[in-house]
């Protein structure tokens, strides 16, 4: 089954911190783990900024809405134990907990009301007439909006692209490839060939200070046609003159699956980039783009407070 969301598992992490007076999150996250047969794919999951478990993320967050709505106590670091409110609510057996049943309770509305301050206005308003509650924690709808920018701003570098020249997109390469740490420090390692009688070859990396281990680059602009076999037939062609056992064929469009299949069969390693993971690197290492704003997520240090 999908990793419920946060919502789906307040109640099953009440009952399970119910079990003992004083339940630690190492209990508590197996437990669910095993009561929804998650598979270890599912339990590998990770979040979009690949720091934490996507399970673990949203039990924290069942746990924390709980104690928001004094269903549940802290005793001591990572160590949690349900209240009198808690034991009270689960006398009534309830067939869900959710952010809709804690809103009875006053110190999640405080709560609520203390989060909605950092929302827009009108997206709140909107959200409240709808009647819409999040399906996932705070944590994921934030990464979740941040990877939906960064999606965004890689279609428009693609399209930005697009409207090189080929001798610029060429030295674009050069340059992403620069900041990706390729070549030796402090040397002019890594250098443009693009032009006309460039062999196949429009750029070059040397590897050491003595230009012993190459690797070579061929960039090609496409709009709508994708990079077959032939092409990088030809590349190995221009590798294999020059001895060359490496080589980057970076591309604005795809590869087909022929191209991709042959490159794994052969001695010569080839490194295939298409247009989408060109964005991606260009995002990751500021080629093209500036960072507009920085956003900084805190959470407690439990040891801080640690007795």
């Amino acid at each position: 089954m999908a990793i419920p969301d946060f919502q789906t598992l307040m109640l099953p992490a009440l009952i399970q911190i119910s079990k003992q007076p004083v339940s630690s999150t190492k209990e508590v996250i197996p437990a669910l783990i095993r009561e929804f047969s998650l598979t270890p794919e599912e339990q590998a999951q990770l979040l979009p900024s690949e720091t934490q478990r996507v399970i673990d993320n949203r039990i924290y967050w069942a746990i924390v809405y709980l104690a928001k709505a004094g269903l549940v106590s802290r005793p001591g670091r990572g160590r949690y134990s349900i209240t009198d409110a808690g034991q009270k609510i689960l006398m009534g057996k309830p067939t869900r907990i959710d952010i809709k049943f804690l809103k009875q309770f006053d110190s999640f509305k405080k709560f609520q009301d203390i989060s909605k301050q950092g929302k827009d206005t009108t997206e709140a308003s909107a959200q409240e007439e709808r009647h819409v509650e999040p399906s996932v924690d705070p944590v994921e709808q934030l990464e979740a909006s941040y990877l939906k920018l960064k999606n965004e701003v890689c279609d428009q570098l693609l399209t930005y692209v697009h409207e090189l020249s080929p001798t610029e997109f060429e030295l674009l390469v050069i340059e992403l490839l620069k900041k990706m740490g390729y070549g030796v420090p402090g040397l002019e390692s890594v250098s443009h060939r693009g032009g006309s009688g460039d062999g196949g070859i429009d750029g070059e990396i040397s590897e050491d200070r003595l230009g012993l281990d190459m690797i070579y680059i061929q960039a090609k602009k496409y709009t709508d046609n994708s990079v077959g076999r032939p092409a990088i037939q030809q590349f190995v062609g221009s590798l294999n003159e020059r001895k060359a056992k490496k080589g980057i064929f970076i591309t604005t469009s795809s590869y087909t699956r022929e191209a991709s299949e042959y490159v794994h069969r052969i001695d010569v390693r080839i490194a295939l980039i298409d247009g989408k993971e060109l964005a991606r690197l260009m995002y990751q290492y500021d080629v093209g783009v500036s960072t507009h704003r920085r956003f900084e997520v805190k959470t407690i240090d439990s040891d801080y407070f640690a007795p």
